[in-house]
């Protein structure tokens, strides 16, 4: 289907360590085409909180400069990824009876089985709903629809996945976005981006998790049969693998991180009995001195084994999340800790490969990197699991449309 205009779309990932935009245009096929990207080191985020708002507004603001900068056109409003141990997410059903003579399934139907499917979670007033993604549907008990539209029947339920997220802090972001003087079309959650650009038809077919590592926690989302099933934050990422070794070894952060990143692997038992030492600097006046690499890398793999362990409990306990035929998908930044996948693989007794976003026209090679998958995914991002997934009225739409956007 041809399209009549060329609209640009703008992605913001903002994360604890980095800031990342994507800027890309629909081609007259429909196709997605990245004209240009910008990045910026972030400050004044903490696992998807705000902590300093003038910070991280002065963060996007320098990512956005740099991508308006690329594409000699200025960035007016993003869908931003959102992200932190505050989404929580639920299954629920909706039922509605078919109305009508001739009791069709019409867009309208669809739109308030939808709708009734989230009245069932009782949400307390601090949470708002983000997503409402449509399973599947059953027209007189029989299931397996994916778009019922047109068929006849006289009652229609739906099984759809919930995803909510606490209310303020989702306004503090979406007020630094406006204080860097950028609106916010759409709020998104980062799993779901991410899962958009990474995983494969095949694998959201059989059965996959996506297991994201990002700066400041771990998403975890479960997709079979081309929906989500299950998603879930933990408040574990690269920053407490950072973390741990500073503790540990005594020195700064930023020394922390040059090591985890030259010397780090997970895989201890690929370490020599004469491994080479790592030189470590001192905290205040204390004297660099050399530690064994060995003990570098316990470090990490101790942090890296509870949190994949904590993250195959998740997944065990994903209701009816059914088998995953196609292994886990390991993405993220922290994702590129030497051993990681491998590790992720032997620890949910699965396959596992590294998730790196799928290529599209405008690409630049850098791009393929597991740390761009979610500004990648909000380009792509359109809440294609249904036919029809109508965003639920509440307080975070009522903002968005008060803004602008």
């Amino acid at each position: 289907m041809k399209v009549k205009s060329n609209p640009i779309i703008c992605g913001l990932d903002v994360g604890t360590t980095k800031i990342c935009m994507m800027v890309a245009r629909r081609d007259r096929d429909g196709g997605l085409e990245l004209i240009s990207s910008g990045y910026a080191e972030s400050a004044g985020l903490v696992k998807g909180a705000v902590v300093n708002l003038d910070e991280i507004a002065a963060s996007i603001r320098k990512a956005a400069s740099e991508a308006e900068m690329k594409c000699g056109m200025p960035v007016d409003c993003v869908k931003v990824g959102v992200g932190g141990d505050h989404f929580q997410s639920y299954n629920s059903r909706g039922a509605v009876t078919i109305a009508g003579e001739r009791q069709e399934v019409t867009d309208q139907a669809v739109d308030q089985v939808v709708l009734a499917s989230r009245a069932s979670v009782a949400l307390p007033p601090d949470r708002e709903i983000v997503h409402v993604l449509p399973q599947e549907f059953f027209l007189d008990g029989r299931g397996d629809i994916q778009n019922p539209v047109g068929l006849f029947g006289s009652q229609l339920d739906v099984d759809v996945h919930i995803v909510t997220c606490q209310k303020a802090l989702c306004l503090n972001l979406i007020n630094a976005v406006n204080r860097a003087e950028i609106r916010v079309r759409k709020v998104v959650f980062k799993a779901l981006a991410s899962a958009e650009a990474v995983l494969t038809k095949d694998e959201k077919e059989l059965g996959v998790v996506l297991v994201e590592i990002g700066g400041g926690g771990t998403d975890i989302v479960v997709v079979r049969q081309n929906a989500v099933r299950f998603t879930k934050v933990l408040p574990v990422g690269g920053v407490s693998f950072t973390r741990d070794l500073a503790f540990g070894l005594q020195t700064p952060v930023e020394e922390a991180e040059r090591i985890k990143k030259e010397s780090g692997t997970v895989l201890t038992e690929r370490l020599s009995d004469g491994d080479e030492p790592v030189q470590v600097l001192g905290t205040g006046a204390r004297e660099p001195r050399e530690v064994s690499r060995r003990v570098v890398c316990e470090i990490l793999r101790a942090r890296a084994m509870e949190t994949l362990e904590i993250v195959a409990d998740e997944i065990r306990k994903a209701e009816d999340a059914g088998p995953l035929v196609a292994g886990a998908v390991v993405s993220g930044g922290g994702s590129m800790l030497d051993g990681m996948v491998e590790l992720a693989a032997d620890v949910l007794d699965m396959p596992a490969r590294q998730g790196l976003p799928r290529k599209v026209k405008g690409m630049k090679d850098d791009l393929i990197h597991p740390g761009y998958a979610t500004a990648v995914g909000l380009t792509m991002f359109t809440m294609g699991a249904a036919p029809r997934a109508p965003s639920p009225p509440g307080f975070l739409a009522r903002v968005l449309a008060w803004v602008g956007a």
